[in-house]
């Protein structure tokens, strides 16, 4: 798998493990949200003090990032609609 892709595909299944939305991940690591997806999607690059920011909400390590899925494993499931803070 492509490196953008393989820390993409790793970004997503922690987050969505932790039940935390794009958007609220994004606020506590100071990107964006537009950014934190297109990471997600393996669309641009991301440099290492990003990933360390991203890893602290999350509770991972950098290693995290770069772990091979197992074969034939498939994305994880998008969070529900309506689990935004406050409702």
């Amino acid at each position: 798998m492509e490196a953008k892709k393989l820390v993409g595909w790793n970004l997503r299944q922690l987050r969505v493990a932790k039940g935390i939305t794009i958007e609220e991940l994004a606020g506590r690591a100071g990107a964006s949200a537009p950014y934190v997806a297109q990471l997600e999607r393996g669309e641009v690059n991301v440099g290492i003090v990003m990933l360390e920011r991203l890893a602290k909400p999350l509770g991972a390590q950098l290693s995290a990032f770069t772990a091979e899925p197992p074969p034939g494993a498939k994305p994880p499931r998008p969070l529900p609609a309506g689990r935004k803070a406050g409702r």
